[in-house]
C-alpha cells in the first residue's frame, strides 16, 4: 500500500520524525555516519516500524540543514563539504559563536554557571577517558554557550553549523588533530563567570585556531576521502 494512503495526514511534526532526526544527527556527530555514506531510507522505516514517507521527511529537513544531498536513482547520502565551503562554514561558525559567548557573559545567571561546570566534569572525565562519545560531549558546550546567550535565532544557526562543522572534520581532519580542547572551555566558563567579554571572545579565538590546525583544508585530503569512497562502492 502506498505511504500516503497508510499516512494521510503528513502536515506538521511529529514525535517519531524528531527520534529518527535525533538519531541520525547523533550517528552524524558520533561518526557513525560519515560523509559520503548512503542512508538507506527503506531500512530506517523499517528500524522505526514508520511509512518511509516519514523517513523522506526527516531526510528533507537534514537536506535543508545541508547535511544530507539526494542523487537521482540513488537515494540521500550524508553530505560531503567542499573545500570552499568548509572554510565558508568555520568562517560562520567564528563570527557566531564570538556573539554567543559575547553575549552569554552579558546574561548568565548562577544557574547557567552550575550547568556550564557540571557540564565540564563530565566533558573532562570523557576525555580522560577516551569516552568514544566525546565528540558529542564536546559539542554541546557550544549548544550550552550558545542557549545562555540567550537568542534563538542564534542558537538555531549555530546548530547547523556545528553539524556541518562535524562532516568537515571527518572529511579533513588530519591524523590525531585536536577536535575540542576542554581546558579553553574551561577557561571561558572562568571569562563568563566573571564577565569578562573580551578574554571570553579572545579564548573562543583562540579555540577555533586549534580545532582549524586540527584540519588539512586542502583538495589533495578530499581527493583523498573520494578514493576511499569510491574503493568502498
Amino acid at each position: 500500500m502506498d505511504d500516503e494512503q497508510t499516512e494521510p495526514r503528513l502536515r506538521g511534526k511529529h514525535p517519531i520524525e524528531d527520534l529518527i532526526y535525533d538519531r541520525l544527527v547523533d550517528a552524524i556527530i558520533d561518526k557513525h555516519l560519515r560523509a559520503g555514506e548512503h542512508v538507506n531510507e527503506v531500512k530506517l522505516a523499517e528500524a522505526y516500524d514508520v511509512p518511509r514517507s516519514r523517513v523522506r521527511r526527516v531526510l528533507e529537513r537534514l537536506r535543508d540543514e545541508d547535511v544530507v544531498v539526494f542523487e537521482l536513482n540513488r537515494g540521500a547520502f550524508i553530505s560531503r563539504p567542499t573545500v570552499e565551503e568548509a572554510r565558508h562554514v568555520y568562517e560562520a561558525r567564528r563570527e557566531l559563536e564570538l556573539i554567543t559567548v559575547r553575549l552569554a557573559c552579558e546574561r548568565a545567571g548562577p544557574a547557567d554557571l552550575d550547568r556550564l561546570r557540571a557540564h565540564l566534569r563530565v566533558e573532562r572525565d570523557a576525555f580522560d577517558k577516551h569516552d568514544p562519545g566525546v565528540n558529542r560531549i564536546a559539542g554541546e558546550f557550544h549548544y550550552l554557550i550558545a542557549s545562555i546567550a540567550g537568542n534563538p535565532v542564534i542558537e538555531k544557526m549555530l546548530a547547523v553549523l556545528i553539524r556541518r562543522g562535524v562532516l568537515i572534520q571527518s572529511v579533513y581532519e588530519r591524523k590525531g588533530g585536536i577536535l575540542c580542547l576542554t581546558h579553553e572551555h574551561e577557561r571561558m566558563v572562568e571569562h563568563i563567570a566573571e564577565r569578562r567579554p573580551q578574554d571570553a571572545m579572545d579564548e573562543m579565538l583562540h579555540h577555533f585556531e586549534h580545532i582549524l590546525a586540527s584540519l588539512d583544508l586542502s583538495e589533495t585530503r578530499r581527493l583523498e576521502a573520494d578514493i576511499y569512497e569510491f574503493l568502498r562502492d
